[in-house]
């Protein structure tokens, strides 16, 4: 069974499909052509890509054609938002977290209370 979208495409099928998605996206103007798919490959050929985690949008990813593009972190309704596996690994956010309101933006701290060591 394949991975891609297009699996069973050669890889010149496969792009002519990609390019049709593309145009019919910039001809309607503002529609929206839904690719799904478990592989990264179809994610760099398209401007918006939404990341989905445990049945909810988590983050979001905007792009330049041809560009890397720029990743946003989802903020839902209810204000719950998830942070990436890399932020978390990095900084060392775990359980509990210490939000402060800073000029522009809100600080995401790990939750270590000092105040009572003795």
């Amino acid at each position: 069974m394949s991975r891609r979208p297009t699996g069973e495409l050669d890889t010149a099928s496969e792009e002519e499909v990609s390019t049709a998605l593309r145009r019919a996206d910039e001809k309607l103007g503002g529609g929206t052509v839904l690719v799904v798919a478990h592989v990264p490959l179809m994610a760099c050929r398209v401007r918006r890509t939404v990341r989905i985690r445990e049945g909810r949008a988590s983050a979001e990813t905007l792009r330049e054609r041809g560009g890397k593009g720029e990743e946003f972190t989802v903020l839902d309704r209810a204000g719950r938002l998830r942070l990436p596996r890399d932020y978390v690994e990095g900084y060392g956010p775990r359980g509990r977290v210490r939000l402060t309101g800073e000029a522009g933006h809100v600080g995401v701290w790990p939750d270590r209370d000092d105040r009572c060591d003795g």
